[in-house]
């Protein structure tokens, strides 16, 4: 899972053939039914392991919460419409202050999450000035030891 930006391709940055899911500051609630898809033709049942690579310089760093996201789509799509708001209000959009935060954030709502029980899931922040990726959460081995991603 990473961002829609072009300057963070994890694909070369890794240099790995992967399927790379794609959302507004890479966050993973956004991505959930694309993980799913993806799970279901051709995934179900085995083990693997999801990245989730969020980077600096997001710009999704320049708003500081949801609302504020929520506030600016609302007075662009209408705020008097009910259905609008509601949706508006229901969705999670990821404000990203720190990319390290938010990539512990998104890994551990994978982790937590009943979909993706037994997969292998590590949180990387790409710094976009020099392309270095920093390992923030590795993957656990099985008895609870962490080992470093290969």
């Amino acid at each position: 899972v990473a961002c829609t930006d072009p300057r963070c391709t994890p694909e070369e940055f890794m240099g790995m053939k992967a399927t790379i899911v794609r959302t507004a500051g890479g966050r993973a609630q956004p991505a959930l039914s694309t993980l799913l898809v993806l799970s279901a033709v051709g995934n179900l049942g085995k083990k693997g392991t999801i990245i989730v690579v969020h980077h600096t310089d997001c710009g999704l760093a320049s708003v500081k919460n949801d609302d504020e996201i929520r506030t600016v789509l609302r007075e662009g799509l209408g705020s008097g419409n009910s259905e609008v708001v509601k949706a508006l209000d229901e969705m999670v959009f990821g404000s990203i202050i720190d990319p390290e935060e938010s990539v512990k954030e998104d890994v551990k709502w994978l982790r937590e999450s009943i979909w993706f029980t037994g997969m292998g899931i590590v949180g990387l922040v790409q710094d976009t000035g020099t392309g270095l990726l920093k390992e923030v959460i590795c993957l656990k081995a099985e008895k609870g030891k962490e080992r470093a991603l290969k």
